[in-house]
Formats: structure tokens, sequence, C-alpha cells
């Protein structure tokens, strides 16, 4: 954003002074307790701005790349307890055995935030997500082919384990048709489910290529976090989901929906099945 827009627009914005953000990037040596409250002006503001729906590692990576300011995310998220904010709509957890906590693994960053593929079954992007109903808790997993955009596998489940993620993946090659997984590129995030033993089993297996976002910074998956996005803003408005046992039948039309009529910007408006046809008509 800093980039592209004038730092008055962006201060007039987040409402906060052009003079006020120049002292604060150029005054490293204000006691902690003055930090602490232009940090929680400045917290609060993009919260208000973003209607509640940013969270701690986005306020963290918004200030460090779009402002040129770093702050942990530690230290966002005790401010916004101190606040007693948090994100309404995204809210991911992932838990671990002790097995997969002695043995993780961190692989390369394949995509490089190139999210463009000329062929479909190039180049996938994963992830897990949280979904909230009745005070009942769902964990959903979705791969999208960047390809056309389109959601090809969706799985639900009440716990965020690798069963679930590996699930998921055999859903996609079912989808597809694919013998195997050669070629492909799986991208995701460092969530414990993709750093585990199983995952790494099932890479091997299957024979695609993990690829992972460099640590806390969602923007390396920024396609699919954006699905999730708009999946937590326009599916309540879509379908009655205050039935916890119709959620996943409902949020298999949704998938339906976004795949087959929901136009996207990047495909120059057209649905993910519709830009795909045309793909293929074209070649």
């Amino acid at each position: 954003m800093r980039k592209d827009y004038p730092v008055t627009i962006l201060c007039k914005a987040l409402r906060v002074s052009t003079s006020g953000y120049y002292n604060y990037i150029v005054q490293p040596q204000k006691s902690l307790s003055e930090r602490d409250q232009i940090d929680s002006k400045v917290i609060q503001s993009l919260y208000d701005f973003t209607g509640g729906t940013i969270g701690v590692k986005r306020i963290a990576g918004e200030l460090k790349e779009n402002h040129n300011h770093i702050i942990n995310h530690k230290r966002v998220s005790r401010l916004m307890n101190e606040m007693n904010i948090k994100s309404k709509i995204r809210v991911k957890k992932y838990f671990q055995s002790k097995k997969d906590a002695q043995s993780e693994w961190v692989y390369p960053n394949l995509l490089n935030r190139d999210f463009d593929a000329s062929l479909p079954n190039r180049k996938w992007v994963t992830d897990l997500s949280e979904i909230t109903v009745e005070e009942e808790k769902f964990y959903v997993s979705a791969i999208m082919d960047l390809c056309n955009r389109e959601i090809i596998a969706f799985e639900m489940s009440d716990s965020p384990t690798a069963n679930l993620v590996e699930t998921t993946v055999k859903q996609a090659m079912k989808t597809r048709k694919l013998p195997d997984l050669t070629n492909v590129i799986i991208h995701s995030d460092q969530g414990s489910v993709y750093k585990s033993f199983k995952y790494k089993n099932l890479a091997k297996k299957l024979q695609f290529s993990p690829s992972m976002s460099r640590k806390a910074n969602c923007w390396d998956n920024a396609v699919i976090e954006s699905f999730f996005s708009h999946l937590k803003t326009e599916f309540p408005h879509l379908y009655a989901t205050d039935n916890a046992k119709q959620v996943k039948k409902d949020l298999l039309l949704y998938i339906a929906y976004f795949n087959e009529n929901r136009g996207q910007k990047r495909l120059g408006y057209l649905s993910p099945a519709a830009y795909l046809k045309l793909k293929h008509s074209a070649s």
C-alpha cells in the first residue's frame, strides 16, 4: 500500500496524523509505555478500518510489508489482548502429536508468490481454517488449482489433523483423475500438519512437491487465504448456517457456486469452470 499510495492518504485512512506516523518511525527511543500507546492506537485504527476482520499476523505483516515498520507479532498479540480485540472471521488453530513435534519438516517456497499457472495440475495451494456454527467448531481443508482458481477438494472435520489434510489431497487427486501427483506443487503455510511426518510420507507416496510459505507470512499463500476470507464473509449471506448438522451440505453448495457461478476479477470475471472451458477451447 505504501508503495502505491502517499503516506498522507494512508494516515488519513488509519486516522493517525502524518507527523505522528513519522515521529514514530524516526524515534525508536520512546519509552515502552509511549510506544505501546502509539502502537495500540495504530492497531485499533487498522482493526476498525477492516471491520474487525484483521488478525495478529496480518497486522504485523501489513505494518512490515506496506509501512516498512516491524512489530513482532507476539507484541501485536499482547496489545490486542490488552485491548480485548481479536479477528472476527479468521481463527486458525493447529494441533500436533508429540511425535510430530519431535519431527518437523519445513520445505522451500517453490511458488515464491508466482500464483499463475498456464496448465492445470501444476500449482495447487492449500490451507486449513476454522468455522464456528452454533458454538460448534469445524475445521475445513481446501485445495485450489491456480490455473483457473478452482476449489478441487474441500473436506471438513471436527479436528485439524494430518488425516484431514491427507483426505483432501487424495480427493483433489480423484477430482482431477490423476494416477499420481508427479509435476504437481502443493503449497501451504507452515501449519504443524503440513510439517508432520505423515504429510512428508504422503508427498513421497503420491510424488508431489511440497512448498511452504515463509514463517508467519500470509502473503506467500494469499490466494487460498483470500478464498477463505470470501467464504467466511459470503457464506452466511447465501445459506442458512444456523443448523450445525446442515453446515457441510451448505458448504458444498457454496463450493459449487464458487466454482461454477462466481466470477473472479483475475479470470476476467469468469467463473473457474467457465475460464477453464474457454482455455481448453482456445488450445
